[in-house]
């Protein structure tokens, strides 16, 4: 089931290796000039040469789509920003994870590629980035899962009206694995597939596993701090109730220092991501930060109970995606989840040295399974030049 692909910075990779360069350079350039730190603060004004570089890099041909887009959803204004080489594409709506944490500032990192053999749809979420800035940075705290869940089948109506599709594909990511699988289950005519990529199925059971893969893997490794830190936590999670917000944001830090996260790598500068995305400015990049912050604390509590375990039955083509290090939505549990259900097609991408963001960390691999084996079912024309 599992391709192996060679990496190499050729053919359709060109863009993607040439935006990594860009970011590799301006971290160190900001390494050796202490007086224009990489930081949060970094936005268009910080970075005005290194954005242009990677606007350029990602660039799409004339007869593409590049849209950035307020629409009114549950009665608010949303961003989307829908982007495409060719028209004549499937449209692909990427759900982002955290609870808010945008994907649209950091989409530029991989999805280039993708926008060959599909017109991708990045959302900025209720109470997320773009959308919350529009906001005014105010956290709505009469927000809800079923307010989320809402705003995305108003999405999906609203993209299948704009472009003329019947159908399009749906990627749920993370926190937003939980909505598209949803939207799978109660409106599979709307899709020509459901995709999920670190996918949620029983938020009780993650927990209990995610801790407990992330102990042996400090215990593995011998990382005392790690031990002592996790140790420290239990019981994990609370058996007796909810799970205080504070312990869980601990287990997920140590999560992401031992690889659980980002294959191979404890830290990430998200802000500067953020920063170098032709699609945000600096205010942007500050009202993600603290929109997410937000959403965490609000959404978090209504997520604990999440459990798709009795749901088997899907009328729609069904994929996900786990990579094997992945110890934030551990990869055992879909991979279990996986053979108890029926689809009219189903695959599981079980994919090596990749932890939860798959994407980033196996992009060549993912999207040619992408294209093999989903884009198919919308039997449309491939690329155009």
């Amino acid at each position: 089931m599992l391709k192996k692909t060679n990496r190499h910075c050729s053919g359709s990779w060109r863009a993607r290796c040439l935006v990594a360069l860009v970011a590799a350079f301006v971290s160190a350039l900001c390494a050796a000039s202490p007086a224009t730190p990489c930081s949060a603060d970094c936005g268009r004004e910080g970075l005005p040469d290194a954005r242009a570089a990677v606007a350029a890099a990602v660039a799409l041909p004339p007869h593409g789509i590049d849209e950035l887009l307020k629409v009114e959803l549950g009665g608010i204004p949303q961003w989307v920003n829908i982007r495409g080489a060719n028209p004549a594409n499937p449209i692909l709506l990427f759900l982002s994870g955290g609870p808010g944490s945008p994907e649209m500032p950091e989409s530029w990192t991989f999805q280039r590629p993708w926008e060959d053999f599909f017109t991708v749809v990045q959302w900025d979420q209720r109470g997320a980035g773009k959308t919350f800035a529009s906001a005014r940075l105010v956290a709505d705290k009469s927000m809800s899962m079923a307010q989320m869940q809402a705003d995305t089948e108003q999405l999906i109506e609203w993209l299948r009206q704009r472009y003329g599709k019947q159908k399009i594909y749906l990627v749920g990511f993370s926190f937003g694995s939980i909505l598209g699988l949803q939207v799978a289950l109660d409106h599979p005519e709307w899709l020509y597939a459901y995709v999920g990529v670190g996918q949620v199925v029983n938020a009780q059971r993650n927990e209990q596993v995610s801790y407990r893969e992330t102990l042996a893997r400090a215990e593995a490794t011998h990382h005392t701090d790690a031990i002592k830190g996790l140790k420290s936590l239990a019981p994990y999670p609370n058996p007796h109730g909810p799970t205080p917000l504070s312990n869980i944001l601990q287990e997920r830090g140590w999560v992401a220092a031992l690889g659980g996260m980002r294959y191979a790598q404890p830290q990430v500068d998200s802000a500067l991501l953020r920063a170098l995305s032709p699609a945000y400015s600096a205010d942007d990049v500050r009202a993600a930060q603290l929109g997410e912050q937000s959403s965490v604390e609000i959404l978090v509590p209504q997520i604990e109970n999440i459990d798709f375990d009795k749901h088997r039955d899907f009328a729609c083509p069904v994929f996900f995606f786990a990579g094997k290090e992945d110890r934030t939505t551990p990869s055992s549990i879909v991979a279990a989840y996986y053979e108890t259900i029926h689809a009219p097609v189903k695959r599981l991408f079980l994919i090596d040295d990749a932890a939860h963001y798959v994407m980033n960390d196996a992009p060549g691999e993912f999207l040619m399974n992408l294209v093999e084996h989903v884009r198919p079912l919308s039997q449309t024309p491939g690329p155009s030049r």
